[in-house]
């Protein structure tokens, strides 16, 4: 019996031991999840943190890419990267130190940004963008015994570059509310206004054209890349391109052409820069340091800039037939005023800090072989820029204004100031926030809104004006000084620093008399004794792209089309035709930017930053913390 009892016995104790084993493994599993949890869970507690200093430090380049593009704005209308060379001209400057980063009220972390030149050259300038985030506030600012959370650290390369001002991109472009007010109206390419765009009840023609990355030039063959399909049609057709307002479009349904397609009407789109010819410092240089130069007969008219040299007006007369035309070689600048008809050949631009008059008809000695490609495919346009490439091309370019036909003509007059003086046409630098006038109540038309542009019309010429800070860190440029408005800020629309009235014709009629004491050029010995004798109501043909960011102003009559073979850019357009037809027919050889012949011609603004490099860093380049050298949490 007892044998029985010791087996049984046995039983149990081997019993009690496997659930000891039993509680202790479920104790240790306990343990281990409960571990595993707490682990798990301060791994996505930290992983968390990491996001968020991740956040802090990529808000830190916005911030460092925004002093540059301040820096960039302060001097653009003299030099735009001088500000910036200026700025980091002595090594890499901490622009944000610890600085606090709050959110309904309450710190979120803190960021420093540094910022580094990497390199300068006439096109660009590039910076290295260093910044690090911090949880929950920088290690300078940590209560002590208070540790930091997490940090994070990033470097970004940056480059700004020149580029033609994307207003080229348009056959007719308007820094106003624009109007094609006639059915007879043709605009073969495309058409912008930055504010409200009208056709009325009109039926205007607007055919649009693609626009491209670049294109290259080899071997007489052109090639274009880059395909721009604003239309978002997955499709590359040549049917891209149209129109584009800053405002709505009126009676868009009007409108025939590719332009007339909703999908190619572009409705409250971006604000388009207009470049800054108030200052020609840049324009003076390349056109010395290139050798530039305009003759005729031989005989050097400008030799890179008229009016640098004793002896010069600074005023530019120019006229050019089939047997002496006036020869351009790149792009010269004028100081004054600019009086330029006839035949012009070569390739070239004329920057003018006054006026320019073309009291007759431009027109290319070797023009391309037609005014447009067949059509807007790729195909049609690189054959089009492969035939003409080295055709006759100008760009005519003014500070002031732009006046073209008779302007002493009593109709010529009467048409173009009852046009100026019109509301809808205003042209005063009290045009609010927005710089386009008629958009007070904002869009949705109602004043006392939250949308409305309270700075319009309110009798003050609203702008920024340069600081004791600007001066310290060298963003004021040559001739300006602490307290000057600067140029282009606020309500300064031409970008010139000075207040600017409506436009009146006082402000386009001749300021010298016409002879060689006040004009430069092929004036004659005897000089023009009216400005009718050299001047037409029939000047219907305009060979040239035209630039200015006052008024272009244009009455044109007879039985031939009225044509500007080029483009047409400007603030106001006071164009009355009293001819057939009206063509603005965008030159191709504008596509492409940099690349294109506009590359070496055009006006040029400063490009969207570039991101060339990003890179996350295991050292904070504000502090010098070694990664491994961070206190543990």
């Amino acid at each position: 019996m007892y044998a029985h009892r010791t087996e049984r016995n046995g039983r149990e104790g081997t019993a009690l031991v496997g659930l000891l084993f039993l509680a202790v493994s479920l104790s240790g599993l306990v343990f281990l999840s409960t571990t595993l949890s707490w682990t798990e869970s301060r791994e996505s507690r930290d992983e968390f943190q990491e996001l968020r200093a991740n956040y802090l430090a990529e808000a830190g380049v916005e911030r460092g890419i925004g002093a540059l593009q301040d820096a960039i704005g302060k001097t653009a209308s003299h030099d735009p990267f001088l500000g910036v060379s200026n700025l980091l001209a002595d090594g890499p400057v901490e622009i944000v130190s610890a600085e606090a980063v709050q959110r309904a009220g309450s710190q979120v972390g803190a960021y420093s940004v540094r910022l580094s030149l990497v390199e300068l050259t006439e096109e660009s300038i590039t910076v290295d963008v260093e910044a690090t985030g911090y949880l929950p506030d920088a290690p300078q600012n940590l209560a002590p015994g208070r540790r930091l959370e997490a940090w994070s650290a990033v470097s970004s390369r940056v480059r700004f570059s020149l580029e033609p001002s994307e207003v080229f991109d348009y056959a007719y472009f308007i820094n106003n509310w624009g109007w094609l007010y006639g059915s007879t109206i043709h605009c073969n390419g495309n058409a912008r206004s930055n504010g409200q765009f009208d056709v009325a009840g009109y039926q205007p023609w607007i055919r649009g054209q693609p626009m491209y990355d670049s294109v290259e030039y080899a071997g007489g063959v052109a090639t274009l890349s880059g395909y721009h399909d604003d239309n978002e049609d997955g499709l590359q057709d040549g049917d891209d391109g149209g129109v584009f307002s800053g405002w709505d479009i009126v009676d868009a349904h009007n409108v025939r052409g590719v332009g007339g397609q909703a999908s190619n009407q572009h409705e409250f789109d971006d604000h388009v820069e207009m470049p800054n010819l108030s200052d020609m410092h840049i324009y003076e240089e390349r056109a010395i340091s290139e050798g530039n130069s305009i003759t005729i007969g031989g005989v050097t008219m400008c030799d890179g800039v008229t009016g640098d040299d004793a002896g010069e007006t600074g005023n530019l007369y120019l006229h050019g037939t089939a047997a002496d035309p006036i020869v351009l070689d790149g792009s010269v600048v004028v100081r004054g005023d600019v009086i330029i008809s006839g035949v012009v050949t070569g390739q070239g631009a004329i920057y003018a800090s006054g006026n320019v008059y073309v009291p007759d008809s431009v027109e290319y000695l070797n023009p391309p072989t037609s005014p447009r490609p067949a059509d807007n495919t790729q195909a049609a346009t690189e054959q089009w820029l492969s035939d003409n490439w080295n055709a006759d091309f100008m760009g005519l370019f003014s500070g002031e204004h732009i006046v073209v036909g008779d302007h002493t003509n009593s109709t010529w007059r009467n048409n173009v100031g009852r046009w100026m003086r019109s509301s809808l046409n205003g042209s005063d630098e009290d045009a609010g926030e927005d710089g386009i006038p008629n958009t007070g109540a904002g869009r949705d038309g109602v004043n006392g809104t939250a949308d409305d542009d309270v700075l319009e019309d309110d009798g003050e010429w609203t702008v920024e004006r340069y600081t004791a800070e600007d001066l310290e860190l060298g963003l004021i440029p040559p001739g300006a000084t602490v307290g000057d408005p600067i140029p282009g800020s606020g309500e300064d629309i031409d970008g010139d620093g000075v207040y600017d009235d409506t436009v009146t014709l006082s402000d386009i009629d001749l300021a010298h008399a016409l002879n060689t004491a006040n004009w430069d050029g092929n004036m004659p010995v005897a000089g023009i004794a009216n400005y009718s004798d050299i001047a037409s109501m029939y000047a219907h043909n305009l060979d040239a792209v035209f630039y200015t960011n006052h008024s272009f102003s244009w009455t044109v009559l007879g039985s031939n089309a009225a044509q500007i073979n080029g483009a047409l850019i400007c603030r106001n357009e006071n164009i009355v035709y009293g001819t057939p037809r009206v063509e603005f027919n965008y030159d191709t050889r504008m596509l492409g930017g940099n690349s294109g012949i506009g590359g070496d011609l055009l006006p040029k603004t400063v490009a969207p930053p570039q991101i060339l490099r990003w890179t996350w860093m295991d050292r904070d380049p504000n502090h010098f913390v070694p990664a491994e050298e961070e206190p543990e949490v």
